[in-house]
């Protein structure tokens, strides 16, 4: 895969200590090696065991699943499948999330020095990239068991098998009930 020209002048020493580049050449290594798994039907699989480390690499430098994916020239669901068919490649997706989340928190962090920093740009990025850790959740939401829905019960009473203390106590419960829904 060629590095994109995005209009940076880049020396060839500049080239040579570029994490991407040498992360694209590791790529490039890493398929040439890699001997296709012999599979009755169906295109040979791209997935090397070397990706592993190259994809905590690319969450390591803020790299989102699909840039990871688009690094090995493959669809994202692609990669899942490699994931669910080799645990290592599983477990090194995860991390590499972690990773990334690491990197996202620390240029939060370095923006909070700098007055150009867009930190609704930044809060937007990480809402969507991280959404269990970064959605605001309303204060009056509730849930029930396992998250489902809050089960209501409800009961009848026999108002005539009361006493009138007990009647006069249901009443007042009622109209306080009422006025504090208002």
């Amino acid at each position: 895969m060629i590095a994109p020209d995005w209009g940076l002048d880049m020396s060839e020493s500049e080239n040579d200590n570029d994490p991407i580049i040498q992360i694209r050449e590791k790529i490039a290594a890493a398929k040439i090696k890699a001997k296709p798994e012999k599979r009755p039907v169906g295109r040979p699989s791209k997935y090397c065991p070397e990706f592993c480390e190259l994809a905590i690499e690319m969450g390591k430098l803020g790299y989102s699943p699909a840039m990871i994916a688009a690094e090995f020239d493959v669809d994202k669901a692609s990669m899942y499948d490699w994931g669910a068919a080799s645990p290592e490649f599983s477990t090194a997706l995860t991390r590499a999330k972690t990773f990334e989340q690491s990197w996202w928190e620390r240029q939060g962090m370095a923006g909070l020095r700098s007055r150009e920093f867009n930190a609704n740009l930044w809060i937007k990025s990480a809402q969507a990239r991280f959404r269990e850790d970064y959605t605001e959740r309303r204060v009056n939401e509730m849930t029930g068991a396992n998250g489902g829905a809050v089960q209501v019960e409800t009961k009848s009473i026999d108002t005539d098998a009361l006493s009138q203390d007990q009647r006069d106590a249901l009443r007042e419960l009622i109209l306080a009930a009422k006025a504090a829904s208002k």
